[in-house]
């Protein structure tokens, strides 16, 4: 048979043409990956780019799995083409944006890889569609939660954006990702109670907490217990908290009061500054800070030791007589490494490459000072001695490094090898693991009221004091400032206040106001209403205007101003409101602009111009008395203004008045409401 020959259209001929392009550039930006060393390997270390703040060495790691082999560890790598693409978009994608936020990117890519397996057999990103991107959109909902999901749709968005806008599909598109942010502003039900119950530390953590930091003994309680407290101060960041200088505290007087704060270097954006903390927490934080320097000095002082010789091994004073011999003897190795007998195997570098040696084969096999010095060396934290590369501070003036192995149950520690105390390991012994049994309350015997594990971590700290804050009633601007936010927004989804609390804070808030008065005053403290008490209401219902608020009853009656707020009588004005008396006075100017032009039509003899100038005029005589009240600083702020119009006539206020007059009379209450009903329809 002859061979096949497959037609390839000129528009898909090209996206295959930019496409291989686009390959072929992007294997020029893998250079700036130190790690890396070949297009194909597998997966991809991204040390030296890609780091966390507050994670300790944590390596990044980029791996190319399919969608159903995500987080299996196996080898169900994308298939070809479509795996070379995803190689070049990721390091495209983290060269022009945050290259931290790479996961959500894979798991984008890795769905889109599976639509177009699925669809067409092969995954060539060349004959994506929206029809395919809507198809992986549906196996994101499937995969991720609300709010993940929303996060890797918009990820998916900005890979069709990124294809259209570089040719490298057959047919441009337009697509939006269909995933919708997860609205959770609902307070009430069972789903609402577990969602807050998540976020906030439970009642059991919060009374276990100072008992272990005040019954602390062992090296590693210390450090979690003061951590904790020092979360508890101030509604920090993990990595804000992780990455403390060892020299943070500040104090000063001012106004003759004594005032103590930390040196915080914000994280997402804020700014470094002095956090004030409260006198109630002042005490507690200095001792969490001695404690933790204490446990920590002496990673500290290695750290120092090795910024000041970065070619030489750190010794223990008893090891010095050591340093430089040609072999060591098992003894010798434990005393330069200080590996305990029931430790694992440990790694040596010698000349003839990698020497496994476990604790019995070491009396056997000896090892030179020089490559055990070098094989320490290299096992130093990545970037060393920057600690924080955000900040630039070092490991020897940082507060939580520690030494390699301190707090490890069975290996022993090593006296010459540093590491930094992160917020994995934090949370560790919180107890946010599966390994619950050996957290810190599982160790203090600390348990839940239905005596599960108790489980924490150190957002919750986070969450919590922001919604003890707003329990406080603290405004949201100070709440923002507070928790170091740009956006004041971001402050509703730290709030966990309940309906029941919000109702209480309400209600405090006007029993005993005294600038709320009348039925709107009572309103807020009344008990569901029957049908007759609800229609005797004077104001029964409200709602906000652009100058104040409307207690119209539009259940009764349409509006009867059409919009002409400044001349009812049913409408309120606040005194204090500073954007609606704004407005108020904007509207007197724009009156008083509407009347000369209404006297000049009016002189021009332009018909029906003399009502509207009586209108203006009416208009603008509210508008000033409005503005004299408000001006008035007899007047309290606050106090509710509501402008009478002896002029205005209202049928259904007056068939509620004579009703109230007629009394329990049935029939002349069966007269009053026909005709009343009458008058509605427009009926003599």
């Amino acid at each position: 048979m002859a061979e096949a020959i497959v037609f390839i259209p000129q528009a898909e001929g090209e996206a295959q043409d930019n496409l291989r392009d686009f390959i072929q550039f992007a294997h020029g930006i893998l250079g700036g990956y130190p790690e890396i060393k070949s297009w194909e390997d597998a997966p991809w270390d991204l040390t030296g780019v890609v780091s966390w703040r507050g994670r300790g060495n944590v390596r990044a790691r980029a791996v190319f799995s399919s969608h159903d082999g995500a987080g299996r560890g196996d080898s169900d790598y994308m298939a070809q083409p479509f795996l070379d693409f995803a190689k070049a978009y990721f390091l495209y994608s983290n060269a022009t944006s945050s290259p931290k936020t790479y996961v959500v990117r894979l798991a984008a890519l890795r769905a889109l890889e599976k639509a177009l397996t699925g669809t067409h057999g092969t995954p060539n990103v060349c004959l994506a569609t929206p029809a395919i991107f809507n198809i992986a959109s549906g196996h994101i909902k499937e995969r991720f939660s609300a709010g993940a999901g929303y996060r890797v749709g918009l990820a998916l968005d900005g890979i069709g954006k990124f294809l259209v806008n570089k040719r490298l599909v057959a047919t441009p598109f337009q697509w939006k990702s269909p995933i919708k942010r997860d609205q959770d502003r609902n307070r009430v039900g069972p789903e609402a109670d577990r969602k807050r119950a998540d976020k906030l530390p439970t009642e059991a953590a919060l009374d276990a907490l100072p008992r272990c930091f005040r019954n602390a003994e062992t090296e590693i309680d210390i450090l979690v217990t003061s951590a904790a407290a020092l979360f508890c101060c101030a509604p920090e960041r993990s990595a804000e908290v992780m990455t403390l200088p060892a020299d943070c505290e500040v104090e000063v007087e001012r106004d003759g009061k004594k005032m103590y704060g930390l040196r915080w270097w914000g994280a997402k954006g804020a700014p470094p500054r002095i956090k004030w903390i409260i006198p109630g927490m002042v005490q507690v934080a200095k001792e969490a800070l001695a404690r933790l320097r204490a446990v920590t000095d002496k990673a500290r002082e290695i750290a120092a030791w090795y910024e000041a010789n970065p070619d030489h091994l750190y010794l223990p004073a008893e090891a010095e007589h050591l340093r430089g011999k040609e072999n060591l003897n098992a003894g010798e190795l434990k005393l330069i490494l200080g590996v305990a007998m029931q430790s694992p195997e440990i790694l040596l570098q010698q000349n003839t490459g990698p020497l496994l040696a476990s604790p019995k084969r070491l009396p056997k096999a000896a090892a030179s000072f020089a490559a055990v010095e070098k094989m320490v060396l290299s096992k130093l934290p990545p970037r060393f001695p920057v600690f924080d590369e955000a900040t630039g501070i070092t490991y020897s003036k940082a507060l939580m490094v520690v030494q390699k192995n301190q707090f490890h149950p069975i290996k022993g520690v090593y006296p010459s090898m540093i590491e930094a105390f992160s917020t994995n390991r934090m949370n560790f012994h919180l107890g946010s693991c599966r390994e619950r049994s050996i957290s810190l309350f599982a160790r203090f015997g600390f348990k839940e009221p239905d005596g599960g594990p108790i489980e924490l971590t150190t957002h919750q700290f986070r969450h919590w004091l922001n919604t003890m804050a707003q329990r406080g009633g603290l405004s949201q601007v100070d709440i923002a400032k507070w928790c170091d936010r740009i956006d004041i927004r971001q402050n509703q989804a730290y709030n966990h206040m309940t309906s029941h609390e919000l109702v209480e804070m309400t209600r405090g808030i006007t029993k005993e106001d005294p600038k709320l008065f009348g039925p709107l005053g009572e309103l807020a403290m009344r008990s569901p209403l029957s049908r007759d008490e609800f229609m005797q209401l004077e104001f029964p219902t409200a709602h906000t205007t652009e100058i104040g608020f409307c207690v119209h009853d539009f259940t009764m009656l349409p509006c009867q101003k059409h919009r002409d707020c400044i001349n009812c009588s049913e409408h309120v004005c606040v005194k204090g409101d500073a954007r609606k008396t704004q407005r108020i006075m904007e509207q007197l100017e724009i009156a008083e602009e509407q009347l000369k032009r209404a006297m000049e039509a009016t002189t021009d003899g332009y018909f029906g111009a003399g009502r509207w100038a009586e209108h203006h005029q009416a208009t603008i005589e509210r508008l000033r008395a409005l503005a004299q009240v408000l001006n008035d600083p007899s007047v309290p702020v606050g106090a509710l203004i509501r402008m009478v119009n002896p002029n205005e006539y209202s049928p259904i206020r007056m068939a509620i008045q004579e009703r109230h007059e007629l009394g329990d009379d049935s029939i002349a209450s069966l007269a009053l409401d026909f005709g009343l009903l009458k008058s509605l329809a427009g009926k003599e």
